[in-house]
């Protein structure tokens, strides 16, 4: 045989396996999104008064879950548990400074597991509960920036420094590219760019709205005070003292409850500002073929509602229910579902779009087969948080079962420590009709199904520091 028939055979031989390669499917990338303190404020969650056009786009682009649920309404533990897949009754972190590694030495958390797939992963900002407590073993590169803004380091530093705890808004002079969510902003859109040819998983925490309250004037401007509208709540009825705790409990009330809520709004339209510059450049490199984007909020935020209850660490919708969205590569589009789901589905839902194993020790499941128009195998989700009684000095944990219908909410006192909320009537939860006889066999129901659960792995419970003695430690 001659030598260019072996050459003609060879280069044959090479494009076969090069048309072969370009045939393979490229790995789905993950954009994963985390908003601290995100209620569900939002145009595309019906409040209409607030101004978020990108994340409305992004709800528009895939699927919005009505009835997203946290499983810990406080940063850390809540983190903690989507991360890792698993329950806060399983990982036993109920505090803001247990790393999810040091309780969980042995798991693969959510970032790791694409990294040990050959994903490219990076996050920046608040992913993990803070710098301090992020995983190395999950990331070939991480960041949480410093902020370099003037005005917003002082903000921090008074709220941080002892100050008295209330809610409060700054308005920055400045545009905002120097605050830390400006700055992590800009390092995932750089990673985007920087990686686009190579399957990757980056992470983007936004740490508005979480106090303090700082954002450029431009979006205070979108909120004039005088047509900042506030909800009248109906009067409670029957609810148990414990239930009403949060984690600014014994803190006086913001001077305006009005400015207190402009400063929530502008901060959410400033990180949907951020959002939106994430979103833009998926699109510039064309990129949503084979992206996955996923936006939630790790806890909920009372805003001076139920009395005058600000912040999470209650066992209420206000601090339990959080936006969860879901668009990109195999995702329907433009779909809303309304029960209830729970973020501790996150890990398996993302393995399963982007056709990776599930590990099979996960406490959540795929959302998938629900996204695509099968019947939600769980209709509840489940939730817990420790409140602290200070006449006792103990710590009183809350367990909540929520139906779409209904929430049913256990303190361990019997009936007089229990919660019942019908939301057809009762879309807030003001009303505690665990007493009633005609829910009595529905009450019975949920009781056992939370009895039926997983007893809560022992752990230190936080504690809201206003309620503590002098001397006493908080986390």
């Amino acid at each position: 045989m001659k030598l260019s028939t072996y050459v003609l055979g060879f280069v044959c031989l090479g494009i076969a396996f090069m048309s072969t390669a370009q045939k393979s499917p490229k790995k789905t990338n993950v954009l994963l999104i985390v908003v601290d303190d995100l209620n569900t404020s939002l145009g595309c969650y019906g409040n209409k008064q607030v101004k978020t056009p990108n994340i409305d786009r992004l709800a528009a682009m895939g699927v919005r879950f009505d009835r997203a649920y946290c499983q810990y309404p406080l940063c850390n533990p809540s983190r903690v548990s989507f991360l890792s897949g698993k329950r806060p009754e399983n990982t036993g972190v109920y505090v803001l400074n247990v790393p999810a590694r040091k309780a969980l030495p042995d798991a693969v958390l959510l970032p790791q597991y694409f990294k040990n797939q050959g994903y490219y992963t990076a996050g920046a900002g608040k992913v993990f509960h803070n710098a301090k407590m992020s995983d190395d073993l999950s990331w070939n590169f991480y960041t949480d920036e410093a902020s370099i803004d003037a005005e917003e380091k002082a903000a921090i530093d008074t709220r941080y420094g002892g100050g008295d705890g209330r809610p409060k808004a700054y308005v920055l002079t400045t545009d905002g590219r120097k605050t830390r969510d400006g700055l992590n902003m800009q390092t995932i859109k750089d990673l985007v760019v920087a990686k686009k040819d190579q399957p990757f998983f980056l992470a983007a925490g936004f740490h508005k709205p979480h106090l303090p309250w700082t954002a450029p004037k431009k979006y205070f401007d979108l909120y004039p005070l005088d047509k900042i509208q506030i909800r009248e709540d109906p009067k409670m009825i029957n609810i148990p003292a414990v239930a009403m705790q949060t984690e600014l409990s014994g803190f006086a009330q913001p001077d305006s409850r009005a400015a207190a809520i402009q400063g929530y709004y502008a901060c959410i339209s400033f990180t949907d500002a951020h959002v939106g510059e994430l979103l833009d450049v998926l699109d510039r490199e064309s990129l949503w073929e084979n992206t996955v984007v996923v936006l939630v909020g790790d806890n909920g935020f009372h805003l001076g509602d139920h009395e005058g209850l600000w912040a999470k660490l209650s066992a209420f919708d206000a601090s339990t229910r959080v936006p969860f969205i879901i668009a990109g590569a195999g995702v329907p589009k433009g779909k809303v579902l309304d029960q209830p789901v729970e973020l501790v589905d996150l890990y398996p839902t993302l393995l399963a779009l982007s056709g990776e194993k599930n590990p099979g020790k996960l406490d959540g499941k795929s959302l998938v087969p629900y996204m695509q128009g099968k019947t939600n195998a769980s209709t509840y989700a489940q939730s817990l948080v420790f409140h602290y009684d200070p006449k006792t000095k103990t710590d009183v944990v809350g367990q909540t079962l929520i139906h779409k219908d209904w929430r049913y909410t256990d303190w361990g006192m019997g009936e007089k420590g229990s919660e019942l909320y019908i939301r057809k009537n009762d879309t807030f939860e003001f009303i505690n009709r665990v007493q009633e006889k005609s829910f009595m066999q529905l009450k019975k129901d949920a009781h056992k199904t939370i009895q039926s659960g997983a007893i809560p792995k022992p752990g230190e419970s936080n504690r809201p520091r206003a309620l503590l003695e002098p001397g006493m430690v908080t986390n």
